[in-house]
């Protein structure tokens, strides 16, 4: 079965100033660069396939955890949400209870992307993985703490934390597409029920 490694790209100067970046193309953090070096020590050799979102702190992150890469598959399916007029703003204009709300999904901030959209997308792009690469097939993808959101929320059933930290993985492999698959055929069930 394809494994999949997603990781949320490293710490970048927004985040240490706690500011959400949103689609903001901002920089890695002298921190986030010497964690990733710390860290990670793959070899190119180590995976078969690298995706990245197009953003380039997630760019940077990818060709700091591997060096030498020949192809990385740029994907705007793996790009961070669009927080519309919350992008740029520190985090601390906002209360504990609207941010809790935002980061479940129960309150999309004005002009930004939903839930809704952020999980097509994501969906979108995990489905294509799983059909399209054999079982022996090993993907790295780096993106971003609202993709990481969005697979916890469809393909992982136990997850402690919806947020994750920066450097954070998740693999995924053909148990949690299948998780995936069966809670989709269930809630078309439960639709022709009502």
């Amino acid at each position: 079965m394809p494994i999949v490694t997603f990781i949320r790209h490293a710490e970048t100067t927004y985040n240490a100033n706690k500011i959400f970046a949103g689609r903001i193309d901002c920089e890695l953090s002298e921190k986030g660069i010497e964690d990733t070096i710390k860290n990670f020590n793959y070899k190119k050799e180590d995976f078969d396939v690298y995706y990245c979102s197009p953003l380039k702190r997630s760019i940077d992150t990818l060709n700091l955890i591997v060096k030498g890469i020949d192809k990385i598959n740029i994907d705007d399916r793996i790009i961070e949400i669009s927080i519309g007029d919350w992008e740029g703003k520190k985090k601390d204009n906002f209360t504990n209870e609207l941010l809790n709300n935002y980061r479940n999904g129960l309150y999309t901030p004005p002009n930004a992307e939903t839930t809704i959209e952020v999980d097509g997308r994501v969906v979108s792009f995990i489905s294509e993985l799983f059909e399209l690469f054999d079982d022996n097939t090993k993907i790295l993808v780096v993106t971003h703490n609202g993709i990481m959101r969005s697979i916890k929320r469809n393909f992982v059933s136990n997850y402690k934390n919806i947020m994750s930290s920066n450097l954070e993985s998740i693999v995924l492999d053909r148990n949690n597409y299948n998780y995936y698959l069966n809670n989709k055929k269930e809630e078309k069930e439960n639709e022709k029920c009502k």
